[in-house]
């Protein structure tokens, strides 16, 4: 496809970089996922709580991890809006804020929790959404410049095209072929390879769609489609700053470039309230 050796440096090199934003993002995202349990962020927030109260004992507009308590005052004597806003956990065995739901498999509850992702076994949650979203991201860019190449070569060594070659391409066709000896086993499997990047290219895409829209309206994938959380809480962030933010941290699109584990997710006093809606004294 390509004759030129300077095309074929800047592509493998462009390649190179996609494997290793997949592969770094992937790694960060299971291993914060550990971050998503609630008690993880009851303690954060009370921490954060006494820092802000230690500065200037004023209330601060954003404040990284925070509680919407400004004081040790108003945090020990805090209680929630709406008295709806707690639950208990029977598995955990503990009350925990009404936006937090149990996973059965990760085995805690999960705070802010959009989904579990059974292809890498962890719930995308507050603590690693972020590398959730830049992962679907850079795979969906690998399997755009995958594409054009694969398909070059089904339609130039398998078959061409137009106007029924390119049902030689899907996976199932070219694998019944091959196990009645009509094609070798090599042709099989790029066929199935074209079907499952496809297939991938499809599913990373509409993902990634989907939770860049989940997060410009304030949710995560599993509230938004909760009608009652829905009608109990309004979308995180008064605006699309804020909910950026919320997931990605300050400077949130140099996300997409490096990962940015100490740029901590960034919580107004609005949103603090409605995620950490349960009694201070369960704290």
């Amino acid at each position: 496809m390509y004759d030129n050796p300077t095309h074929i440096y800047w592509l493998s090199l462009l390649a190179k970089l996609i494997i290793l934003e997949i592969s770094v993002n992937l790694a960060c995202f299971v291993y914060y996922a550990r971050y998503n349990c609630v008690t993880y962020w009851h303690r954060k927030s009370c921490v954060a709580d006494l820092r802000v109260y230690a500065e200037d004992n004023e209330a601060q507009p954003e404040v990284e991890y925070a509680c919407a308590q400004p004081t040790v005052e108003r945090h020990l004597s805090w209680e929630p809006a709406n008295e709806s806003g707690s639950k208990f956990c029977f598995t955990c065995n503990k009350e925990a804020p009404q936006r937090s739901h149990h996973c059965p498999l990760c085995k805690m509850c999960v705070l802010r929790k959009d989904h579990h992702c059974f292809i890498t076994g962890a719930c995308v949650g507050l603590g690693n959404q972020r590398y959730f979203m830049v992962f679907l991201f850079w795979c969906s860019i690998g399997l755009i410049v995958a594409m054009p190449h694969l398909f070059y070569y089904m339609n130039t060594e398998i078959a061409y095209w137009y106007p029924f070659g390119f049902l030689y391409y899907i996976g199932p066709v070219a694998v019944l072929r091959w196990v009645f000896g009509y094609i070798p086993f090599s042709q099989a499997c790029f066929s199935t390879l074209f079907s499952f990047a496809a297939a991938s290219l499809i599913t990373a895409g509409g993902f990634f769609g989907l939770q860049v829209y989940y997060t410009t309206q304030g949710y995560t994938m599993y509230e938004y489609n909760n009608l009652t959380v829905r009608a109990t809480f309004q979308g995180d962030g008064e605006n699309m700053g804020e909910r950026l933010r919320l997931v990605f941290g300050k400077h949130w699109a140099l996300n997409f470039i490096v990962p940015l584990p100490w740029n901590l997710p960034i919580l107004t006093p609005a949103i603090s309230d409605s995620l950490f809606r349960v009694r201070s004294k369960v704290l």
